[in-house]
Protein backbone atom coordinates (compact mmCIF):
# COMPACT_ATOMS: atom_id res chain seq x y z
CA UNK A 1 0.00 0.00 0.00
CA UNK A 2 2.70 2.50 0.97
CA UNK A 3 4.95 1.38 -1.85
CA UNK A 4 2.31 2.58 -4.37
CA UNK A 5 2.58 6.17 -3.13
CA UNK A 6 4.45 8.80 -5.12
CA UNK A 7 7.66 10.20 -3.66
CA UNK A 8 5.81 13.39 -2.74
CA UNK A 9 3.11 11.44 -0.90
CA UNK A 10 5.70 9.33 0.92
CA UNK A 11 7.62 12.45 1.92
CA UNK A 12 4.47 14.18 3.21
CA UNK A 13 3.68 11.08 5.28
CA UNK A 14 7.29 11.01 6.50
CA UNK A 15 7.05 14.67 7.54
CA UNK A 16 3.90 13.87 9.51
CA UNK A 17 5.86 11.25 11.47
CA UNK A 18 4.23 8.10 10.10
CA UNK A 19 6.52 5.35 11.40
CA UNK A 20 5.67 2.94 8.58
CA UNK A 21 6.70 5.50 5.97
CA UNK A 22 9.91 6.33 7.83
CA UNK A 23 10.72 2.62 7.92
CA UNK A 24 9.83 2.18 4.24
CA UNK A 25 12.03 5.08 3.11
CA UNK A 26 14.91 3.86 5.27
CA UNK A 27 14.68 0.27 3.95
CA UNK A 28 14.30 1.43 0.36
CA UNK A 29 17.17 3.93 0.28
CA UNK A 30 19.67 2.60 2.81
CA UNK A 31 21.27 0.17 0.30
CA UNK A 32 21.51 2.88 -2.37
CA UNK A 33 23.10 5.35 0.05
CA UNK A 34 25.43 2.68 1.42
CA UNK A 35 26.72 1.68 -2.03
CA UNK A 36 27.09 5.35 -2.98
CA UNK A 37 29.04 6.06 0.21
CA UNK A 38 31.42 3.18 -0.48
CA UNK A 39 32.38 4.94 -3.69
CA UNK A 40 34.01 7.64 -1.53
CA UNK A 41 35.56 5.52 1.21
CA UNK A 42 36.16 1.91 2.16
CA UNK A 43 35.33 2.71 5.80
CA UNK A 44 31.93 1.02 5.90
CA UNK A 45 31.34 2.04 9.51
CA UNK A 46 31.80 5.71 8.55
CA UNK A 47 29.29 5.27 5.73
CA UNK A 48 26.83 3.53 8.06
CA UNK A 49 27.25 6.24 10.70
CA UNK A 50 26.62 8.94 8.11
CA UNK A 51 23.41 7.25 6.96
CA UNK A 52 22.25 6.84 10.56
CA UNK A 53 23.06 10.48 11.30
CA UNK A 54 21.21 11.60 8.18
CA UNK A 55 18.03 9.74 9.09
CA UNK A 56 18.25 10.77 12.75
CA UNK A 57 18.54 14.40 11.67
CA UNK A 58 15.67 14.04 9.19
CA UNK A 59 13.43 12.49 11.83
CA UNK A 60 14.40 15.11 14.39
CA UNK A 61 13.66 17.94 11.95
CA UNK A 62 10.75 16.32 10.09
CA UNK A 63 8.46 19.28 10.81
CA UNK A 64 10.86 21.85 9.40
CA UNK A 65 12.51 20.08 6.43
CA UNK A 66 11.31 20.99 2.98
CA UNK A 67 9.10 19.01 0.65
CA UNK A 68 10.42 16.91 -2.21
CA UNK A 69 9.00 14.92 -5.08
CA UNK A 70 12.30 13.05 -5.58
CA UNK A 71 13.39 11.28 -2.41
CA UNK A 72 16.49 9.73 -3.99
CA UNK A 73 17.78 13.14 -5.04
CA UNK A 74 17.06 14.66 -1.64
CA UNK A 75 18.77 11.84 0.25
CA UNK A 76 21.79 11.58 -2.07
CA UNK A 77 22.47 15.29 -1.84
CA UNK A 78 22.06 15.40 1.94
CA UNK A 79 24.03 12.19 2.47
CA UNK A 80 26.90 13.28 0.22
CA UNK A 81 27.27 16.54 2.14
CA UNK A 82 27.17 14.74 5.50
CA UNK A 83 29.64 12.03 4.44
CA UNK A 84 32.11 14.54 3.02
CA UNK A 85 32.05 16.49 6.29
CA UNK A 86 32.75 13.28 8.21
CA UNK A 87 35.53 12.33 5.80
CA UNK A 88 37.04 15.79 6.10
CA UNK A 89 37.00 15.55 9.88
CA UNK A 90 38.31 11.97 9.92
CA UNK A 91 41.04 12.58 7.35
CA UNK A 92 42.16 15.89 8.76
CA UNK A 93 44.71 13.96 10.79
CA UNK A 94 45.95 12.15 7.71
CA UNK A 95 46.75 15.46 5.96
CA UNK A 96 44.29 14.57 3.23
CA UNK A 97 42.23 17.38 1.72
CA UNK A 98 38.89 15.68 1.10
CA UNK A 99 37.14 18.97 0.39
CA UNK A 100 39.33 19.55 -2.64
CA UNK A 101 38.08 19.47 -6.21
CA UNK A 102 38.98 15.78 -6.49
CA UNK A 103 37.09 13.71 -3.94
CA UNK A 104 38.06 10.07 -3.70
CA UNK A 105 35.40 8.17 -5.63
CA UNK A 106 35.76 4.61 -6.83
CA UNK A 107 33.25 2.58 -8.77
CA UNK A 108 33.04 -1.11 -9.44
CA UNK A 109 31.36 -1.06 -12.81
CA UNK A 110 28.59 -3.66 -12.92
CA UNK A 111 27.65 -2.35 -16.38
CA UNK A 112 31.07 -3.52 -17.46
CA UNK A 113 30.20 -7.14 -16.69
CA UNK A 114 26.90 -7.02 -18.60
CA UNK A 115 28.51 -5.40 -21.63
CA UNK A 116 31.36 -7.86 -21.86
CA UNK A 117 29.42 -11.13 -21.51
CA UNK A 118 28.90 -11.43 -25.24
CA UNK A 119 32.41 -10.97 -26.67
CA UNK A 120 36.00 -11.59 -25.60
CA UNK A 121 35.19 -11.36 -21.91
CA UNK A 122 38.59 -11.36 -20.26
CA UNK A 123 40.36 -9.13 -22.77
CA UNK A 124 37.63 -6.50 -22.98
CA UNK A 125 37.09 -6.55 -19.24
CA UNK A 126 40.75 -5.83 -18.56
CA UNK A 127 40.82 -3.09 -21.19
CA UNK A 128 37.65 -1.37 -19.95
CA UNK A 129 38.76 -1.63 -16.31
CA UNK A 130 42.04 0.06 -17.17
CA UNK A 131 40.30 2.82 -19.11
CA UNK A 132 37.73 3.46 -16.36
CA UNK A 133 40.46 3.60 -13.73
CA UNK A 134 42.10 6.40 -15.71
CA UNK A 135 39.09 8.69 -15.23
CA UNK A 136 39.35 11.34 -12.52
CA UNK A 137 37.39 10.80 -9.32
CA UNK A 138 34.80 13.41 -10.31
CA UNK A 139 34.41 11.86 -13.76
CA UNK A 140 33.86 8.44 -12.18
CA UNK A 141 31.24 9.91 -9.86
CA UNK A 142 29.36 11.77 -12.61
CA UNK A 143 29.40 8.73 -14.94
CA UNK A 144 28.17 6.53 -12.09
CA UNK A 145 25.30 8.89 -11.22
CA UNK A 146 24.30 9.44 -14.86
CA UNK A 147 24.66 5.99 -16.37
CA UNK A 148 24.32 3.63 -13.41
CA UNK A 149 21.69 5.53 -11.42
CA UNK A 150 20.08 7.23 -14.43
CA UNK A 151 19.91 10.67 -12.82
CA UNK A 152 19.29 13.84 -14.82
CA UNK A 153 22.04 16.42 -15.31
CA UNK A 154 20.32 18.94 -13.05
CA UNK A 155 20.00 16.39 -10.24
CA UNK A 156 23.64 15.32 -10.57
CA UNK A 157 24.76 18.95 -10.60
CA UNK A 158 22.81 19.63 -7.43
CA UNK A 159 24.19 16.52 -5.70
CA UNK A 160 27.77 17.36 -6.62
CA UNK A 161 27.41 21.06 -5.89
CA UNK A 162 28.22 22.23 -9.41
CA UNK A 163 26.18 23.97 -12.10
CA UNK A 164 24.42 22.02 -14.86
CA UNK A 165 26.84 23.21 -17.55
CA UNK A 166 29.81 21.99 -15.52
CA UNK A 167 28.03 18.67 -15.06
CA UNK A 168 27.49 18.31 -18.81
CA UNK A 169 31.12 19.24 -19.47
CA UNK A 170 32.33 16.73 -16.90
CA UNK A 171 30.29 13.95 -18.52
CA UNK A 172 31.46 14.99 -22.00
CA UNK A 173 35.10 14.90 -20.90
CA UNK A 174 34.57 11.50 -19.27
CA UNK A 175 32.98 10.07 -22.42
CA UNK A 176 35.73 11.60 -24.55
CA UNK A 177 38.37 10.03 -22.30
CA UNK A 178 36.60 6.67 -22.43
CA UNK A 179 36.40 6.74 -26.23
CA UNK A 180 40.03 7.85 -26.53
CA UNK A 181 41.06 5.07 -24.17
CA UNK A 182 39.15 2.47 -26.17
CA UNK A 183 40.74 3.67 -29.42
CA UNK A 184 44.19 3.71 -27.83
CA UNK A 185 43.80 0.20 -26.42
CA UNK A 186 42.33 -1.13 -29.69
CA UNK A 187 45.25 0.27 -31.70
CA UNK A 188 47.74 -1.24 -29.23
CA UNK A 189 45.97 -4.59 -29.51
CA UNK A 190 46.50 -4.75 -33.27
CA UNK A 191 50.03 -3.29 -33.24
CA UNK A 192 51.44 -6.10 -31.11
Amino acid sequence: MLSNLTDYEKWCSFKKGDHQTVSLIYREYYPVLYRYGLKFTTHSSLVEDSIQDLFAELIKNQNTIGYTDNILFYLLKSFRRKLIKKLDYTNRYDNMDVMSEELPFDVIWSVEQDFIKNEEKEEQSAMLGTILSELSSRQKEVVYLRFTKGLEYSVIAEIMGINVESCRNLISRAIFNLRRGVRRKSVKKYVY
